[in-house]
């Protein structure tokens, strides 16, 4: 029988202590790098080696750098009932959320991530999941109930249930650049939201009724560093459209745009000139994506990658076994 001696035990956490202080006085720049090269899951172990490596990779420089140089798209799948009805509340079978990456817009391969399993609801039949992504983080509920969780560890956090008595209740999540902070904003008020959020430096916007009746659209701001919600603007004419839906707005190039189809092959870009004194929408991009017709019925707008390329995603793949992207980069200036 082979007894270890404390002695040797000792000697042992030393020597690993010494490799962890020598890994922890490299310069910042050169642990970004050496983390940059490793594959997604080795950076995931490195999490739990040490507080210091934990602090650089969650550090927004080499979440930035990381990110980068290796672009894939992120797929949130789930079975759902009401599949075949785009226009009903489409609620989940088992409430759980299965995470996948594809490495590129050319890939037919997806590469499973994590699974996370979605609170429930008291009013399943009036609820509808909401997914808001930032910076490798996703935000997953219904409004009372909110889930964070990083997809590619598989790693989430549950926040405290928010307590009201109305049954519409939704929440945003943003990150603050300036104070390195990400916020769930959770709103009771009175307008209501008709659209998905965006996060574009430290402001959340979104689409809502407002006014008398509900019947006016506006564009509401939410600022992160301040805390302050208001109407930013109303939407013009050519945007106020019944087609707009809860995935409409788009971070397109770091600018906030909106996604309109004008059929359900047709669809105009308008993007908002943030700079200008009154913040007006300008028509960016208009393409058609016919060709596309006779293999889904119905494709819908879903995001932009970093390369400003948009991503579709048919309203079908609820049903589906199999579930298809599609990437599309306009030639259009």
């Amino acid at each position: 029988m082979k007894t270890r001696s404390k002695k040797t035990k000792t000697e042992n956490n030393q020597e690993k202590s010494k490799e962890k202080n020598k890994f922890d006085q490299l310069p910042l720049d050169l642990e970004i790098e050496i983390f940059r090269r490793l594959p997604l899951k080795s950076v995931a172990r490195f999490l739990t080696l040490s507080k210091s490596c934990a602090a650089t990779i969650r550090s927004p420089s080499f979440i930035t750098s990381f990110r980068s140089p290796q672009p894939c798209t992120l797929i949130a799948s789930a079975p759902i009932f009401n599949c075949l009805h785009p226009f009903k509340p489409r609620v989940l079978v088992d409430h759980k959320l299965s995470f996948f990456s594809s490495s590129s817009s050319s890939s037919s391969s997806t590469s499973f991530l994590s699974r996370l399993t979605c609170p429930s609801s008291p009013y399943p039949r009036h609820m509808e999941y909401y997914c808001h992504y930032v910076n490798g983080l996703i935000s997953v509920g219904y409004g009372r109930e909110q889930i964070v969780t990083n997809p590619s560890t598989g790693r989430f956090i549950t926040l405290p249930s928010v307590r009201t008595k109305r049954r519409l209740v939704k929440s945003f999540f943003g990150y603050d650049p300036a104070s390195d902070q990400y916020k769930i904003a959770t709103t009771i008020p009175d307008h209501r939201p008709w659209t998905n959020g965006v996060c574009i430096d430290g402001v959340v916007y979104y689409i809502a009724k407002t006014g008398q009746g509900m019947s006016q659209l506006s564009l509401m701001r939410y600022d992160l560093r301040d805390d302050n919600l208001n109407v930013f603007i109303s939407l013009p004419e050519e945007i106020r459209t019944p087609s707009l839906y809860s995935d409409t707005l788009l971070n397109y190039e770091g600018k906030l745009a909106i996604a309109i189809p004008v059929t359900s092959y047709i669809f105009d870009v308008w993007v908002m000139d943030q700079d200008g004194e009154k913040h007006e929408w300008l028509k960016k991009i208009t393409f058609n994506i016919e060709p596309w017709q006779s293999s889904f019925d119905d494709i819908r707008i879903k995001g932009t990658t970093l390369t400003g390329e948009f991503i579709f995603a048919p309203m079908n793949n609820y049903c589906d076994d199999e579930f298809y992207v599609f990437h599309y980069k306009s030639q259009q200036e």
